[in-house]
């Protein structure tokens, strides 16, 4: 019963321990000062790097939403992104938080999220499964078998020639959406307020 509880709160809670992490390290980078600020062609290069990384990241969670949307309780799905990994929606997240890591050339940053991905890992995705297996059954504990939780194979790639989409679904991950799809945007501005003189430089983190 203990073991439920705990993983019932990692579970509705992982919204808040992300937007926490994001927060507290977000905060630290905020007040230190960017990492290539006299190497005038990194930023450009990393900058490229952390859009493509942004781009992949939503385009897996839109990709992933398409298949999964409204469904994920009910039915196995397993097709699409879901023959690649379990999680795409997931990826996709840690994909976009990796990309902010990119864009602010931080490595204080990239601990928060691979902190928060550590969490997320070991407490909330384990926490879903359990409660689709019980929701599922069997034919949900074969796939586990057969696809990896994170590490897309490849390999198993395979989709039928149509797929049903449920609209509102689709419409609640667009109002998601709305909520980081200006991150670059807003990271393009605490860079360039990072990189002013004026700027309190209180920390000296990487």
């Amino acid at each position: 019963m203990e073991a439920e509880r705990a993983a019932s709160w990692a579970f509705r809670s992982r919204g808040l321990v992300g937007a926490l992490l994001g927060l507290a390290f977000g905060v630290l980078v905020l007040f230190s000062p960017p990492s290539s600020l006299d190497a005038r062609w990194n930023p450009v290069l990393l900058e490229a790097l952390g859009w493509l990384v942004f781009v992949a990241g939503a385009a897996l969670r839109f990709w992933a939403t398409l298949y999964i949307g409204g469904r994920k309780r009910r039915m196995l799905v397993c097709e699409g992104p879901y023959s690649l990994c379990r999680n795409p929606l997931y990826v996709g997240t840690f994909l976009i938080a990796l990309s902010a890591a990119i864009m602010l050339e931080s490595l204080t940053f990239a601990s928060g999220v691979l902190l928060g991905a550590a969490f997320y890992a070991w407490a909330t995705v384990p926490a879903e499964e359990r409660y689709l297996a019980n929701q599922l059954g069997e034919p949900y504990r074969r796939y586990c078998q057969s696809v990896p939780r994170f590490l897309p194979a490849v390999r198993n790639f395979s989709t039928g020639p149509t797929i049903s989409v449920d609209v509102r679904s689709l419409w609640c991950e667009c109002r998601r959406a709305s909520r980081w799809i200006w991150l670059p945007v807003l990271l393009d501005a605490v860079s360039r307020v990072r990189g002013e003189l004026w700027w309190p430089h209180w920390l000296n983190l990487p």
